[in-house]
């Protein structure tokens, strides 16, 4: 008996869409569920603000994130990026629904390249998401 291994798909991520519709796009452009000003945390502050205030330190608490907004962290001890892959990760672990849902998504669509239109570093929601995906809410193999 011969047995086929299927690899499982695995997610990668890019700033811009493909015009093919081979792109999912992550933002308030996109599927608005997984922008980072539209993610809410279990205090009721989006994930913008915790990343803006609270990790870079602007405003630890509060809800101004434009205090933060294109400046470098106040703390530059940490990774800055994992802090934000983090805040990701806590809201998956909040909102399980979503993060089936946009599995589900991309397995029916058969796309697995998440966007984030309005990313200009590497720190971005599409690049957490699609990290978070392969490591801890794996696709499943395609039949």
């Amino acid at each position: 008996m011969t047995y086929s291994h299927q690899p499982r798909p695995r997610c990668s991520w890019n700033k811009r869409s493909c015009p093919n519709g081979t792109t999912y796009e992550v933002s308030s452009k996109g599927d608005k569920r997984f922008s980072a000003f539209y993610a809410i945390m279990h205090d009721g502050r989006s994930i913008e603000q915790h990343y803006q205030c609270d990790v870079k330190g602007y405003c630890p608490g509060g809800t101004n994130w434009k205090l933060g907004k294109g400046r470098p962290p106040l703390d530059t001890s940490f990774n800055l990026y994992e802090a934000y892959k983090n805040l990701w990760r806590i809201w998956c672990r909040l909102n399980p629904a979503p993060i089936e849902e946009l599995k589900s998504i991309l397995m029916s669509r058969q796309v697995y390249v998440l966007t984030d239109c309005f990313a200009h570093t590497e720190i971005n929601q599409a690049r957490a998401l699609s990290e978070l995906i392969n490591e801890e809410y794996p696709l499943p193999v395609s039949m």
